[in-house]
């Protein structure tokens, strides 16, 4: 079962292991070989990161217990009640509908706040993000240089 919620101390221990040593994660985000972030340092960023991004960021977790990647709403705009979501999520963890899952429970998070429209860009090559927005009833508004806007009206 899948569940979100906001980071702990222990959460960002076992995501700063993940963000060490998972090779394709790392090359996903384009992390440098001497990028390894200490759970603080992860917390820290985050922090920064939410503020900068008026952003809520939350952990997305497999039986309550195993962190298997991070989703957030950021650019939240109470006015025009837009946001933007953002996710990545451990290699061993994909393509087994866990970041579907908390997609959907970010759209009831979203949903909560007020929002009625979120957005997201998303590389063309992106297959396995761009099913996930096409399964929750998502439609591309505009594309530039390989890369595509995604909408999702709540």
């Amino acid at each position: 079962m899948i569940t979100i919620r906001r980071p702990s101390y222990k959460d960002a221990t076992q995501l700063s292991s993940m963000l060490c040593n998972d090779n394709i994660l790392r090359e996903d985000l384009k992390f440098g070989d001497s990028d390894k972030p200490t759970a603080d340092d992860l917390l820290e960023k985050l922090k920064g990161w939410c503020r900068s991004r008026n952003a809520v960021t939350y952990i997305v977790l497999l039986n309550s217990m195993t962190v298997v990647g991070i989703i957030s709403l950021s650019h939240i705009n109470k006015e025009q009640k837009t946001a933007r979501i953002g996710y990545w999520i451990g290699s061993r963890y994909r393509s087994k509908g866990y970041c579907t899952r908390a997609f959907q429970l970010v759209i009831n998070e979203a949903v909560n706040r007020g929002i009625t429209k979120l957005t997201s860009t998303i590389a063309e090559d992106n297959v396995h993000s761009r099913g996930i927005w096409d399964k929750l009833g998502g439609c591309t508004v505009e594309g530039d240089r390989g890369r595509l806007t995604y909408e999702l009206l709540c």
